[in-house]
């Protein structure tokens, strides 16, 4: 397991920023938090990363099998975890399956033949209840 969270609180102003997560994310997954702005998904991130205005509030975060929850950032980032920011907001010209495509042939060293490509991406759409014209957006509009 790469990291995981065992009934992970944090309280943020006085609201219940992040309540009873359990989450586990294996080596080698791919996972995506998604969810309209204002959903605590910036604030989940600032927590499992140890930044100091986030404090756990209740419950633990792993990670590698690790309890990281009382360790700093600077620790957590040492041993390989780290948060990223969204940089640039949106990319105009270059869609979301041209940058999945490119990414997954970047990955296995070679081409991915374009109709392959197409049924596999049509099928994960489906399977995440999203529309197939998001597929053509340009990269990282309408997401955080």
């Amino acid at each position: 397991m790469l990291l995981e969270t065992r009934h992970l609180s944090k309280v943020y102003d006085n609201r219940q920023a992040v309540n009873d997560l359990n989450l586990q994310i294996e080596t080698g997954s791919f996972t995506a938090i998604l969810g309209p702005n204002g959903a605590g998904k910036s604030t989940l991130g600032y927590v499992l990363m140890g930044n100091p205005k986030y404090q756990v509030t209740g419950g633990n975060i792993l990670f590698k099998g690790k309890d990281v929850t009382e360790e700093s950032a600077d620790k957590r980032a040492k041993d390989g975890m780290f948060l990223s920011f969204q940089e640039p907001l949106e990319v105009p010209g270059l869609t979301v399956s041209a940058f999945i495509r490119n990414a997954i042939q970047q990955k296995k060293g070679g081409y991915v033949r374009l109709w392959d490509f197409k049924k596999e991406l049509k099928k994960n759409l489906e399977f995440l209840d999203l529309d197939d014209s998001y597929a053509e957006r340009s990269l990282n509009v309408g997401f955080s």
